[in-house]
């Protein structure tokens, strides 16, 4: 099955033609390269445009990733018809050293009319240095994991997954590995585990040249074992060298989880300040890039599901185009209350607590937290049943949570 994600096919579809480089970044997986590849039948079905004006590159099949970029950039040019639109695909460009080079070279050529779109799985790496080179020639698009609307569209689709498939998202996530195996969970979480492997391994230790790989994937357990809490390099560093006889420090530590930030296997959620509007980046919560990644590491356990909720929030709002941010509200002499997100698109903020449910026991918590907050911007909690509370008048918006990550309802 081939499914189309049409959000994704639009943007491509609005920046055709300009004069930028088309920067598309995701986590491994994600399917990246599917969208080159039915962007191109777009190109040849929609807009008639011949074939022969069309080359791609895939950079992770090794006849392409032992070219330098010198002949790489020969070759476009030798198929590269004058006086047409060349529309040039290279995937997974990070691959090639100084890739850079071959952009700036077709960029810049003044022969040919070139039409470039590239793809990676380390969005830090190529907009920075892409930034730096050609400032204001680029356009990022980020691509992210299906969500649960996509999901439930294939399910419609194959009819596999009989029973809650709001849970089977939850359990497998939305890489696009799951499609040819949709329904398999064990086979699925396998698989997960094999893709974390990789990307932990290509994109993090031989990236960055890491001795060991013991030290940064007990960094990444204790991130994933401990997702929508803070964490904080230094108090890391004391728990981890209590319990190994390897040394670690702060500073390393921040290098790890930076550079599983940029792989995109871990989302950093800075910390809000609520008076200068601004972030504060001296520790942070992390959440995984992915769902099924996650549970391949901890497994799906009914008693983590608000975390896995959280979760997926956070990847619908960042979807969705939103800033988002976690908030403390220092309360002296008590326990500071917690805002799980502060999202921003606009200049417009509001204020989201996540659970899945709201009740007696959790209700001034989740809702008082909310009211703690003094100012006009919109309190809003996603929780996914008793109705009792979708009622009560207390200033703050209700929202069904599955609603919203099918796309049904927004913030």
């Amino acid at each position: 099955m081939d499914y189309l994600r049409t959000k994704y096919l639009s943007k491509l579809e609005e920046l055709k033609d300009k004069h930028y480089i088309k920067v598309i970044t995701g986590i491994r997986r994600c399917g990246k390269s599917t969208l080159l590849k039915q962007f191109q039948n777009f190109l040849t079905n929609k807009y008639s445009i011949n074939k022969k004006c069309i080359q791609m590159f895939n950079f992770n099949v090794l006849e392409n990733a032992k070219l330098t970029y010198i002949e790489i950039y020969d070759l476009i040019i030798k198929k590269s018809i004058v006086g047409s639109i060349n529309y040039i695909f290279l995937d997974e460009i990070q691959e090639i050293d100084k890739y850079e080079k071959i952009l700036i070279s077709l960029f810049e050529n003044t022969e040919y009319k070139f039409d470039i779109y590239i793809t990676g799985s380390n969005g830090k790496m190529l907009s920075s240095e892409l930034a730096t080179l050609i400032t204001g020639r680029h356009k990022d698009i980020q691509i992210y994991p299906l969500n649960l609307n996509e999901y439930t569209e294939i399910n419609n689709t194959l009819n596999i997954v009989k029973d809650n498939i709001n849970f089977s998202y939850l359990r497998n996530g939305g890489l696009g590995t799951i499609i040819p195996n949709f329904g398999d969970d064990e086979f699925i979480e396998n698989d997960m585990k094999t893709i974390l492997f990789d990307t932990i391994n290509n994109d993090v230790i031989n990236r960055h040249k890491i001795r060991s790989s013991i030290m940064i994937n007990k960094v990444i357990d204790y991130a994933y074992s401990n997702i929508g809490k803070q964490i904080s390099a230094l108090k890391l560093e004391k728990n981890l060298s209590i319990f190994n006889e390897f040394k670690i420090t702060f500073k390393t530590i921040e290098n790890y989880l930076q550079w599983a930030v940029d792989a995109m296997i871990l989302i950093r959620v800075n910390y809000y300040n609520i008076k200068t509007k601004n972030a504060l980046k001296t520790s942070a919560k992390y959440y995984a890039g992915d769902l099924g990644l996650l549970n391949s590491k901890t497994g799906f356990k009914m008693n983590l599901i608000g975390y896995k909720l959280e979760n997926a929030v956070l990847l619908q709002l960042l979807e969705n185009g939103y800033e988002v941010y976690t908030l403390d509200i220092y309360c002296q002499k008590k326990e500071n209350k917690n805002i799980d997100f502060v999202v921003v698109k606009n200049h417009n903020i509001k204020y989201i607590q996540v659970t899945h449910t709201l009740n007696d026991e959790n209700y001034d918590r989740e809702v008082g937290n909310l009211l703690s907050i003094k100012d006009n911007n919109d309190k809003i909690i996603l929780h996914v049943n008793n109705e009792e509370f979708f009622d009560r008048k207390d200033g703050v918006k209700r929202m069904n949570l599955w609603d919203f990550l099918l796309g049904k309802e927004k913030i």
